[in-house]
């Protein structure tokens, strides 16, 4: 037991001598609940906050009040957990909650807020910014919400507590980092105080109203807002001059030393000014003022102009200026040399900065490096809690314990210097997901992954040297010395003419795909769990979704399986019967149903039908069909992921596979439902007049595959195909057209962005939503209509695709694995092993991701940290890559086959 259970156990062990109050830890919250205890359903509830300092004491003294008003409740398990609750970069929404109390009615919710108003007056605690203080300054605050959190799927096919309204309706319990009860929901406390973290500018105030702080800084915008507060531009009304303020709200990310973001962000000014720039050239902004206004802190410095370094890379990665999406050596070679004269003079200072990553520099209009965000320097000689960031910061002290260490060496910020050029030269992510005892070192890894992609990245080719010597383990990591040394002669862009420098011992080859295939199903197999929720544990990173669904659930996972066996893998058998029995019973339960392919139920069902034809089990391939039949082929989305485009493509697959004619009926029908969804949409995108594109998709909102026109016109395409409707054919044409009108060429390369007017990435190489999925459809378009230019599109796509191998995550939905299927399409279209060729090395990019776990060797999720097996975003999907690329077959969830069953009187 943890020191609260612990203390909670004492409080019900005096209270209750029979032992009937229930107590139950969980993650990250302990319920405690009376005898017969039943939960409402919704209502008005009590939150209280606490700072590490302060929450044994509110927990003890709030633990009698309530159990002796027998009012249920929970904590935070450890405190551990309380401080990630109440960390910098907690979410907002749910920031601050260290216990949460349910009333039996609004009656004792007023009695209680007194009462623990009184017990815990005085001590510290930050604002709960979803919650309305009971008083000003109380640790006790309230909301409405939903008490025992209905689990219902929203349209995304995530499930979200609802809230029924007076007159029956039910709306989403959404949780704003601002005070935002429904407007039927009366307040029971008469005098309600205002509501909390609404001192200006804390991001709470209503919106457009005028924000002048220390009667000088008028705020004229919102950079950023994070738990501890928020960043903003400003104009000084005395000098005129545009500055940047800092924000840090009480009691937020407060240590057992009692120092909060108030304090770090004091200390930040501190090193600031100890760096303090002699003029325009300085390493760091200048500090103007540091003011308190309404308990918050507020630091006030120069504005740098700029981008990021972060920013800076991926402009020129992604060909923003007009080059070839490589940044030049010499530039590289350049901004190296500042990185280490900038660490070099904080190390001078007797600083070190402890969380050097690109984020943390800016790169001014004219090319020059200033560091910013430096709350987490320290004294060479001092002690703090352990700061820093995965990847970028030092393993060794990341690892360190106790609450307040001595400070690292100053080779930990090399480590960090390496890290962080190896991202600004290639746009590589330094994060590795952790592996078991004996683990190989971060230095290890990372020369691996340099190793193998320096020789396409001249960047970090001739820099290779310098990375690598920088995150190399210690004894044998670079000092600033030797980088400056390596970098003292000028760079030759021919690396045949360079001067021969040290590099490390040529790295070994990436595991081989079936090792990754047979690490990967074992785990998936030990991993399953048929009496849990969900069949394989969901991804943290995550809203719980539908555990039948393919994205996340274990239909996804169910059809890897299936693969696997029908390749082979027939140790896997055994599993799939498991997997397919839990997942029928789970569909036979009543729920709400989508109809999409990945977050709805039609993935679902085709992935249960597949299986059952493996296992030779007619009964329930029969269930799996009267399954598919039943799902309703309604809604408000027409696409691929979440909708009709989606469930029609489902229903093609089906009636090819049991010759149900009633699925190709129900495909038609799907194909009209998507055109009167988009021909009803209101605004969606927006084509260039050009004499061949069709309006019929116009309704979608974004280009990509799995939520736009590709995926739309992909379904629209097989269904032509497949139920002979040429009508369909043209539309589907159609958005070829309007797909390459907005297709974005630089050189042999095609890239299209999210959707019009979308600016996260004008190169965003993912299937669910750009290049990639672009191409997928485009190389069908071309299998069918045999007109080059889509192939000449497609081939730019996987272009891109494989230029960006190193830069991407392992997964099928946003990373590698989904954009190596595209290398696939074309090589099975084209026959030029050239595509399978490049495939292999995306498999390699993922091998080197693959972390070792119990003797396995596992590829991470989308994060890069964790291992799940969701499809979408985890391994299966990565799994089910390689086992096409290693024996063959069609793509997973694409109906590539022609029809095999006429539909008499379905000409059109």
């Amino acid at each position: 037991m943890s020191s609260y259970q612990l203390a909670v156990a004492q409080v019900l062990a005096e209270a209750d001598d029979t032992g009937a109050w229930r107590l139950w830890p969980g993650d990250p919250w302990c319920m405690v609940a009376p005898p017969k205890h039943i939960r409402r359903r919704q209502g008005w509830k009590l939150h209280l906050s606490a700072t590490a300092r302060s929450a044994p004491r509110v927990l003890e003294n709030a633990a009698r009040v309530l159990v002796a008003h027998g009012c249920a409740f929970k904590f935070a398990v450890t405190p551990k957990a309380a401080a990630e609750m109440n960390a910098v970069r907690a979410v907002r929404a749910m920031s601050g909650k260290f216990i949460t109390a349910y009333p039996a009615d609004d009656e004792q919710l007023v009695r209680l807020a007194a009462e623990l108003h009184a017990v815990t007056e005085g001590l510290p605690g930050p604002a709960i910014l979803s919650d309305r203080r009971y008083q000003p300054g109380s640790l006790v605050h309230y909301r409405f919400g939903c008490f025992a959190h209905p689990r219902e799927l929203n349209d995304e096919g995530f499930y979200e507590g609802r809230l029924q309204a007076p007159d029956g309706t039910f709306v989403p319990d959404r949780r704003e980092p601002w005070f935002a009860p429904p407007a039927w929901a009366v307040d029971p406390l008469a005098e309600p105080a205002p509501p909390a973290g609404s001192a200006p500018p804390g991001g709470e105030r209503k919106r457009g109203a005028p924000v002048l702080l220390a009667d000088r800084y008028r705020v004229r915008a919102a950079i950023n807002h994070s738990n501890r507060g928020g960043v903003y531009r400003a104009r000084d009304e005395r000098t005129g001059e545009d500055v940047l303020i800092k924000e840090a709200r009480p009691h937020v990310a407060s240590g057992p030393d009692g120092r909060d973001a108030r304090n770090w962000l004091r200390h930040e000014a501190e090193v600031l000014e100890r760096l303090a720039p002699g003029g325009p050239g300085g390493i760091v902004p200048a500090v103007r003022e540091v003011f308190e206004q309404g308990g918050h802190v507020f630091l006030v410095e120069d504005l740098i102009d700029g981008d990021t370094l972060q920013r800076w890379t991926t402009d020129r990665l992604e060909r923003r200026h007009g080059d070839d999406g490589r940044i030049p050596i010499p530039a590289a070679w350049e901004l190296a040399r500042e990185l280490v004269r900038l660490v070099a003079q904080v190390h001078d200072a007797a600083l070190v900065l402890r969380d050097f990553k690109p984020s943390n520099v800016m790169i001014t209009p004219q090319g020059r490096p200033v560091l910013v965000d430096l709350e987490g320097a320290v004294p060479l000689d001092g002690r703090a809690p352990v700061i820093g960031t995965r990847g970028f910061s030092a393993p060794e002290y990341l690892a360190v314990s106790g609450s307040a260490p001595p400070a690292p060496g100053t080779s930990a910020d090399c480590f960090s210097l390496g890290a962080t050029l190896l991202h600004a030269t290639a746009g590589i992510s330094p994060v590795l997901a952790a592996e078991d005892a004996p683990a190989r070192s971060a230095g290890e890894r990372i020369a691996a992954i340099v190793g193998a992609a320096a020789p396409g990245i001249p960047a970090l080719d001739a820099l290779a040297p310098l990375v690598v010597g920088l995150t190399a383990d210690i004894p044998e990591r670079w000092t600033l010395a030797q980088a400056a040394d390596f970098l003292r002669a000028a760079p030759d862009p021919d690396p045949a003419r360079r001067p021969p420098k040290p590099r490390p011992e040529r790295p070994a080859p990436p595991p081989a795909p079936h090792r990754l295939l047979a690490d990967g199903l074992a785990h998936l197999v030990e991993t399953m769990n048929p009496d849990a929720a969900y069949l394989w544990p969901a991804p943290r990173s995550l809203p719980d979704g539908d555990p039948c669904n393919v994205q996340l659930g274990a239909a996804g996972v169910l059809a890897v399986l299936d693969r696997a066996v029908r390749c082979g893998h027939r140790d896997a058998e055994p599993a799939l019967r498991t997997a397919a029995d839990w997942l029928d019973r789970r569909l036979a339960r009543p729920e709400r149903v989508l109809p999409g392919l990945y977050f709805g139920r039609s993935g679902s069902a085709w992935a249960l039908y597949e299986a059952a034809r493996t296992l030779a089990d007619e009964p329930l391939a029969a269930r799996a069909a009267a399954y598919a039949l039943a799902i309703p082929l309604t809604g408000r989305n027409p696409d691929v992921c979440h909708g009709l485009a989606g469930a029609g493509t489902a229903q093609l697959h089906l009636w090819h596979a049991t010759g149900d004619v009633r699925f190709a009926e129900r495909a038609g029908e799907c194909a009209d439902g998507v055109l009167r969804l988009l021909a009803a949409a209101d605004g969606g995108v927006d084509w260039p007049v050009d004499g061949d594109v069709r309006a019929e998709l116009a309704g979608s909102s974004l280009y990509g595959f799995g939520h736009g026109v590709a995926g739309n016109a992909a379904f629209l395409l097989s269904a032509a195909r497949d139920l002979d409707r040429s009508d369909l054919l043209d539309i589907a044409i159609g958005g070829g057209h309007a797909l390459a009108a907005v297709a974005d060429r630089r050189g042999d390369v095609a890239l299209w962005p999210k959707g019009p007017g979308r600016t996260e990435r004008p190169g965003l190489n993912f299937w669910c939503n750009g290049t990639s999925g672009v191409g997928t459809f485009l190389v069908r378009l071309w299998r069918v209509t045999r007109e080059d230019r889509w192939l000449d599109l497609a081939e730019g796509a996987a272009r891109a695709v494989y230029e960006e191998r190193w830069r991407m995550g392992p997964g099928s939905c946003h990373g590698v694995a989904g954009n190596a299927e595209l290398l696939l399409d074309l090589h099975e279209a084209t026959g030029d092993d050239r595509h399978h060729a490049r495939a292999r090395e995306l498999g390699d990019c993922i091998a080197l991701r693959a972390a070792r776990r119990h003797g396995r060797l596992l590829v991470p999720d989308d994060t890069l940290r964790d291992m799940y097996a969701s499809y979408g975003v985890g391994m299966a999907g990565v799994l089910d890559f390689l086992l096409r690329l290693t024996h063959g077959g069609p793509r997973s969830w694409l109906v590539d086959r022609p029809a095999t069953v006429p539909i008499p009187g379905k000409g059109r």
